[in-house]
């Protein structure tokens, strides 16, 4: 990884480390590591996601909670607000989590739909309170309320996923959205080993506070935009020329290391030592600069093997 690259998610952990002090789960980021101008910015993220929060470090009761409040998940006096359809419901009922979910989609701006009524609701393993199913490209996560660590869930979600092969992964979370883990197919099911034979599902990872476990699972799925247009490779062409002339000419180099056995790879390899390599190159170059595609490619490499060949 490069230097860039250790220093983002370095930033990003600070940021995650800050929200678990806002929430009273944590100490506060130490950043007395960071040169002072990175310590700088650092700090001014850290007043933009206390803004964004707008909490001291111990938190409020929910009721009390400006976030909550300004969400509309509570009212102004001390008792909670009811959300349609849903009936009366304390704060370990739903509030919470919900409030979350807002967070997470707050933070990605729009990027990611939250269905609050997800049509596999009947399907919910048991012993899990479907709670909504957050989306964003290809990814359908569905949201449960319920105990990740108990011993029946890896069945319960193996059989959730085979119902519905539409759901790419499953965040169980507690009441509380303190303690949550998103759990991939492959993290419900069995594996089988040849020497100790079938082995249960390992756990994805520790249990973190419902906004961090969703926020990490998008970060990891989302595509970086802002890295792709940086990308020096899409801004210039000088060297696809030298490029593509060391890489084709170390491949020809192998292949005529080779020492084939059979009459027909001999006289391939005959054939590969007498064909340009320069002009091989500049095909390349082509099909990478986008004047041609790759079954035009096909076509010239194969008469200029014909052509060899005779």
């Amino acid at each position: 990884m490069t230097d860039d690259g250790e220093l983002e998610n370095r930033l990003d952990a600070l940021i995650e480390e800050y929200q678990l002090y806002l929430r009273g789960l944590g100490p506060e980021p130490d950043l007395s590591d960071l040169p002072r101008s990175l310590q700088e910015t650092t700090k001014e993220g850290f007043k933009i996601v206390r803004a964004l929060s707008d909490r001291e470090p111990t938190s409020p009761p929910l009721e009390q909670d400006p976030v909550a409040i300004r969400l509309g998940l509570v009212g102004s006096g001390s008792s909670p607000r009811m959300l349609p359809g849903a009936g009366h419901r304390d704060s370990a009922g739903g509030e919470v989590l919900e409030a979350s979910l807002d967070e997470v989609a707050f933070r990605f701006q729009g990027r990611i739909s939250v269905d609050r009524t997800p049509s596999w609701s009947p399907d919910s393993p048991e012993g899990l309170r479907a709670v909504a199913q957050c989306t964003v490209l290809a990814e359908a996560v569905a949201v449960f309320a319920g105990d990740a660590d108990a011993p029946e869930l890896p069945g319960g979600l193996t059989r959730f996923f085979r119902l519905r092969p539409e759901i790419s992964a499953a965040c169980v979370s507690s009441s509380e959205a303190e303690l949550a883990v998103v759990f991939a197919p492959a993290d419900a099911t069995p594996s089988l080993d040849p020497a100790l034979g079938w082995l249960d599902p390992h756990r994805p990872r520790s249990p973190e506070p419902l906004a961090l476990a969703l926020g990490r699972f998008f970060e990891q799925r989302l595509p970086r935009w802002d890295r792709v247009s940086a990308a020096d490779v899409f801004t210039t062409m000088d060297d696809f020329d030298t490029v593509a002339a060391v890489a084709l000419n170390a491949e020809i180099a192998t292949a005529l290391r080779a020492r084939p056995r059979l009459q027909f790879r001999k006289e391939g390899q005959r054939v590969l030592d007498e064909i340009d390599s320069a002009r091989m190159a500049s095909l390349v170059v082509t099909v990478q600069t986008g004047e041609m595609d790759s079954d035009e490619l096909v076509e010239k490499l194969a008469a200029m093997a014909g052509a060899a060949a005779s």
